[in-house]
């Protein structure tokens, strides 16, 4: 299993109750996946902060909808990816 696989298991438990459409569901993974993927690839000094903030950005632009605590709790998961991995 990959790492991104397994962030995006961790992902769709946390989308679990947003009852988002699969179509919104794939875009918000997409989001998150991006965004470790360019911060891994930027080497700056706090890649953990980096991308939960990338995360948390992208994700109130493309998916306003989605509740805060929830935007917060995936950027969150795309930071523990960075910093330890899964």
């Amino acid at each position: 299993m990959s790492a991104l696989h397994t962030l995006d298991v961790r992902l769709l438990a946390a989308l679990a109750d947003a009852h988002l459409v699969p179509a919104e569901r794939d875009r918000v993974l997409d989001v998150c996946d991006g965004a470790v993927e360019a911060v891994r690839g930027l080497g700056v000094a706090h890649p953990g902060r980096a991308v939960r903030e990338v995360a948390l950005l992208m994700l109130a632009e493309d998916a306003p909808h989605l509740d805060r605590q929830v935007r917060g709790d995936l950027a969150r998961l795309c930071e523990v990816e960075v910093v330890r991995g899964f």
